[in-house]
């Protein structure tokens, strides 16, 4: 039985919960940003010579070596009836170039040493999906109002969409805004957060919406009818009954909370 694994991951992910050492690797080159890389994967050699170009890294990768040999010979002298094999995680942003690379470099050094390795790649197969929205509001009476739309598929959100390539997310959140709702709004500073979930039909698609928040006066909503069932301006409480993912809550309340506090000050 191999005692030893090695497992990449990305940690748009998660941490894996079952690793014993965590490393992380996003300071490598990231073949991401290189064109003819960036749809390969670590398990192309062409990928691993990229992320392993510089001096810095490939003294990186000694001392993640030095490290690995440590961790396994404590491995080894612990003694317990419970005892498990060691999993070292090796973790850079997507889990497809930089944490595979390191994972096959130091899964050779270590069974050139004598060593039984087994590699993992947790998320090599994963998609990431990054979209981008506004919690939208207007003020009646001086109080926030928020614009709820209702999918397709009957859940309840905000207006949000695929960042498109080249575009920043502030622009996605914009053009989705205008595109759902029919508003023409002003983004307010200082205020990002998002929800990070796995797509029922696909767990292998994870979605990470990034949430901003905008301001509009003066405007009718107008649902987009290809998106949209309705959307519809919320109380605040109206809205938290409306929502039927906590993650989506939680967006709303810190939404709700900051403008509080501006109005506090």
């Amino acid at each position: 039985m191999n005692d030893i694994t090695l497992m990449s991951f990305g940690y748009i992910y998660g941490i894996p919960g079952d690793a014993d050492t965590v490393i992380g690797v996003r300071g490598l080159p990231n073949p991401y940003w290189v064109e003819e890389l960036k749809r390969r994967t670590g398990l192309d050699p062409e990928v691993r010579d990229y992320v392993f170009s510089t001096p810095e890294a490939r003294a990186y990768f000694e001392s993640c070596l030095s490290l690995l040999r440590q961790r396994i010979a404590f491995h080894e002298a612990y003694v317990s009836p419970l005892k498990k094999p060691l999993v070292i995680a090796l973790g850079c942003s997507g889990g497809k170039h930089r944490s595979v690379s390191m994972a096959i470099r130091l899964a050779e050094a270590l069974e050139a040493e004598g060593r039984a390795v087994r590699l993992v790649h947790r998320d090599l197969k994963k998609k990431f999906v990054h979209s981008a929205g506004a919690v939208v509001f207007t003020r009646l009476a001086g109080e926030p109002r928020f614009v709820i739309v209702e999918h397709r598929d009957g859940h309840h959100g905000f207006p949000k969409g695929r960042v498109e390539p080249g575009e920043a997310e502030a622009e996605t959140a914009l053009r989705e805004v205008r595109e759902e709702t029919g508003l023409r709004v002003r983004l307010l500073p200082n205020f990002c957060t998002a929800e990070t979930y796995s797509l029922p039909d696909d767990p292998n698609v994870v979605k990470q919406v990034i949430c901003l928040l905008a301001e509009y006066e003066d405007q009718t909503i107008v649902p987009q009818e290809s998106e949209l069932r309705s959307a519809e301006l919320m109380s605040y409480e109206d809205a938290l009954k409306a929502l039927e993912h906590e993650s989506t809550r939680r967006i709303l309340r810190e939404a709700n909370e900051y403008l509080r506090l501006k109005t506090e000050k």
